[in-house]
């Protein structure tokens, strides 16, 4: 799954601030035990969690279009 932005756009992932084009997310893992979903972004190089707890509740059952405007609200574009 790809997102592309409209523009560059500079985001900081752990202390390492980068400017992206978009988004490719490899992976999105659901862990129902935990109630955690998490996300690969090959940018990134390493998870991002979406959702968790009382979050990962609410959610329910999401979508690759949920998955998209998490990680935009995450990383604020």
């Amino acid at each position: 799954m790809v997102i592309n932005f409209d523009s560059p756009k500079t985001i900081t992932y752990r202390g390492v601030e980068m400017t992206l084009d978009g988004f490719t997310v490899v992976r999105v893992v659901d862990l129902r035990q935990e109630k955690i979903v998490r996300c690969l972004v090959q940018e990134l190089g390493g998870p991002t969690i979406l959702w968790e707890g009382e979050e990962y509740d609410a959610i329910g059952q999401w979508t690759d279009t949920d998955v998209d405007n998490r990680l935009l609200e995450i990383y604020n574009i």
